[in-house]
């Protein structure tokens, strides 16, 4: 074992990379990318939650994605992160989908502070969807591309 390759991984503490946190949210990602839920039911919905914000952030239009990060900010109880992933997923599908907006928004409901709950309600009876920009931003992946990888 006197090869030059060899020498360069001998250094490495493998088990210390297999067995830590980057190797968890690897392994959680895998699972829950191979299920055909739309609601991951694991101990690690903050970790696919950013996934999933990333996700969104990359390809808009896989409404799939989008739906699942709705869903994960329900199960994670993060009221700003429903409100950006609600945000986003009104921006996309622009006045379609009401039954699918509808649905999700009254799922979330009880997390959402009163002010938004109305306008979004609203936004769904009447379609402006530019009184969105009226909502906070701060999650929203789509809407003032503040996106962060942290």
């Amino acid at each position: 074992m006197n090869s030059p390759i060899w020498a360069a991984v001998s250094g490495w503490e493998l088990n210390a990379e297999l067995e830590g946190l980057n190797a968890l949210n690897i392994e959680t990602l895998f699972t829950a990318l191979e299920g055909k839920e739309l609601i991951y039911d694991g101990p690690h919905k903050s970790v696919l939650l950013h996934h999933f914000s990333r996700l969104v952030a990359s390809r808009p239009n896989n409404l799939r994605s989008q739906v699942q990060r709705v869903y994960l900010s329900i199960l994670c109880h993060d009221e700003a992160e429903l409100t950006g992933a609600l945000l986003d997923l009104y921006l996309t599908l622009d006045g379609r989908g009401l039954a699918l907006r509808k649905r999700l928004l009254d799922q979330g409901a009880e997390m959402l502070r009163k002010e938004e709950l109305d306008l979004f309600s609203e936004i769904l009876a009447d379609g402006d969807n530019s009184r969105l920009l009226q909502l906070s931003k701060q999650k929203s992946v789509l809407c003032n591309g503040n996106f962060s990888l942290h």
